[in-house]
């Protein structure tokens, strides 16, 4: 496994979030820092077991948690804003703006109220979507450049240092993506990157190393989560279509999904083992909150609706005191963030 070098420089400019359709960077002109990983490995740490056949998980039990939900739109959009990332003290990141080159996309971070936001922008970034924030603010991402080929490189900033990543296996060539979905307190961060025939493919970074994960039987996966003990999760697609979530946890990985789903997305993990994610049925997309993932046979899910949804809500990540966030689309159509809070 080589090291990544990466150079680093101070920047005074706040970052941004994902939902990009179109980012792209001079990056050669950019005063921020640069990190592109020499080669992708993959650990024998994480020679995987055979596969389980469980698939389902037992049928969702009845709503452990109540939740006051409050509705967060940033003040940059009336029509397009969603959160993605909150830490232990309620501080939450997102987005605003759809990603299109005439609403692009904005990064945002915020606090409790929620009533004051800081601009998150990748310098000379198209688009910027802030994925994450750790118990130790530190916040992952990605962007789109501004060079030809509209590439999407992911980032890290700390402590007001930028830090951009590129796994060196990602197909050279326009259109190339890369993206950070999820960090944890110590720094690791995960993401997939697409490769040449367009399949996503999960990675783990830590320290300037990729690591290339497997969850068996996928044919594109991403890793979108990653808790302080450093178990990860994320989302896959088998080769029957079927879309489910999983976990990597002690070197075995788990899959999971919503009893009844036409798929189940699975987007961030607490320290508890607690699943943040989507599924989708008949009726529409529900977000959800899933209890025991390590344990097929004692799962406990709870469906989540946003009262003021009409047919799509997604919970995008949970913190260690069960306060939650997502968006959910209303009868308007405008997409729409919040952080929903739990007395117990």
């Amino acid at each position: 496994m080589r090291t990544a070098m990466p150079v680093t420089r101070s920047s005074t400019c706040w970052l941004q979030h994902r939902m990009l359709a179109g980012l792209t960077i001079g990056l050669t002109a950019l005063a921020i820092a640069a990190c592109s990983g020499t080669n992708s490995t993959t650990s024998s740490g994480n020679v995987l077991p055979a596969h389980s056949d469980v698939r389902r998980a037992t049928d969702p039990s009845p709503t452990p948690y109540s939740y006051k939900f409050v509705t967060v739109d940033a003040p940059g959009s009336s029509t397009f804003t969603r959160v993605l990332g909150v830490d232990d003290l309620g501080q939450i990141v997102g987005y605003y703006g759809s990603g299109t080159p005439s609403d692009p996309s904005h990064g945002f971070s915020s606090l409790v109220p929620y009533t004051k936001f800081k601009t998150l922008n990748f310098p000379l970034a198209v688009n910027t979507v802030a994925t994450s924030i750790s118990g130790t603010r530190i916040v992952a991402g990605y962007f789109e450049d501004n060079s030809p080929g509209h590439h999407t490189f992911g980032f890290i900033r700390n402590r007001a240092i930028w830090t951009y990543y590129k796994d060196f296996n990602t197909p050279k060539g326009p259109e190339s993506v890369n993206e950070l979905l999820g960090v944890n307190d110590s720094g690791i961060a995960v993401g997939f990157y697409k490769d040449s025939y367009g399949n996503d493919i999960p990675y783990e970074l830590a320290g300037g190393h990729y690591e290339t994960l497997h969850p068996p039987g996928a044919v594109t996966a991403m890793a979108t989560g990653i808790n302080k003990p450093g178990d990860i999760m994320g989302t896959e697609t088998l080769a029957s279509g079927v879309t489910e979530g999983w976990i990597l946890r002690n070197g075995t990985y788990t899959p999971f999904s919503y009893s009844g789903a036409i798929s189940t997305q699975a987007f961030a993990i607490n320290y508890q083992e607690q699943v943040a994610g989507s599924y989708t049925d008949t009726a529409g997309t529900h977000g959800y909150i899933l209890t025991k993932v390590g344990s097929p046979s004692g799962q406990i899910w709870q469906s989540i609706d946003e009262p003021n949804a009409a047919g799509v809500t997604v919970v995008t990540s949970i913190n260690d005191h069960h306060t939650i966030t997502g968006w959910y689309v209303d009868a308007s159509g405008h997409t729409n963030g919040f952080v929903a809070t739990s007395p117990q």
